[in-house]
């Protein structure tokens, strides 16, 4: 069950887009197609999403997966990786780049855990509110409010809309965040002027604006490389709405490109 949400106000006050219905009527058009998508039973270690999500920084799925598969079964508790020799945890997640820095993060964060908890481990965040969970996770090197929502969403049942580089991409395509133009224009009033435009400030304005209770479904459905959004409307791909409201990739009807592409 989701636990209520403090209200949290949008960076951009003035810009009204999106709205609550337009959220659910484009969620419920994409659902057609891609399925909503609710919470599972499963309970993950969070630790091991943060560990994960650290080691996926500039590096493909292929190679930060088995990044992480080799640093678990070279080090089966998170406690051995705290008091490993860097040279050795390096070693073992090279393939996913980055090995100095990111073990550098990632034994910073075990270190912390273990000096403040007694303990290497991250399920206290369960108990925690949005903003605490936040506060907690974005003190370390290396974790930002991306990886602080997802936890915070999937792990803690706090609604929270994370935003990645393909949330991001829709959200300028559909209108849903000002552009450079509008931004520069707004900013050339007497109001309160907007922040630059990035994939922070837009997570902010959409978490703000979007139901709590679509958050889950619609991060999902614009994330999933398998079997959502990004399969039929990628990085190259324009998203749009047509006349009659409904979704559009490259001003062909959604439902156009979806049956070309199965």
């Amino acid at each position: 069950r989701l636990k209520p949400s403090a209200s949290a106000e949008s960076p951009f006050p003035g810009f009204h887009r999106p709205t609550a219905n337009e959220v659910r009527q484009v969620h419920q058009l994409l659902a057609q197609h891609f399925g909503e998508r609710r919470p599972g039973k499963g309970k993950r270690n969070i630790l091991d999403t943060v560990v994960g999500t650290i080691l996926s920084q500039n590096t493909t799925n292929t190679n930060s997966h088995r990044a992480f598969s080799q640093l678990k079964e070279s080090f089966p508790t998170w406690d051995q990786v705290r008091t490993a020799r860097p040279a050795r945890v390096q070693k073992v997640i090279r393939c996913g780049g980055l090995a100095p820095k990111k073990t550098k993060w990632i034994q910073s964060i075990l270190k912390t855990l273990h000096k403040e908890r007694g303990e290497t481990s991250m399920e206290f965040l369960r108990k925690l509110d949005k903003a605490s969970v936040h506060q907690q996770l974005e003190r370390f090197q290396g974790v930002g409010k991306k990886t602080s929502a997802i936890i915070n969403m999937f792990d803690c049942q706090n609604p929270d809309m994370a935003v990645d580089t393909h949330v991001f991409r829709y959200a300028l395509q559909l209108g849903w965040a000002p552009s450079e133009e509008e931004r520069a224009k707004h900013n050339k009033g007497s109001g309160k002027p907007w922040p630059t435009i990035t994939r922070d400030t837009v997570y902010a304005h959409l978490d703000a604006t979007f139901p709590d209770s679509l958050k889950y479904s619609m991060h999902l459905i614009l994330t999933d490389t398998e079997g959502g959004l990004p399969v039929v409307c990628g990085a190259r791909n324009d998203l749009g709405r047509n006349e009659k409201g409904g979704i559009t990739v490259d001003g062909k009807a959604l439902k156009d490109v979806v049956k070309a592409e199965l």
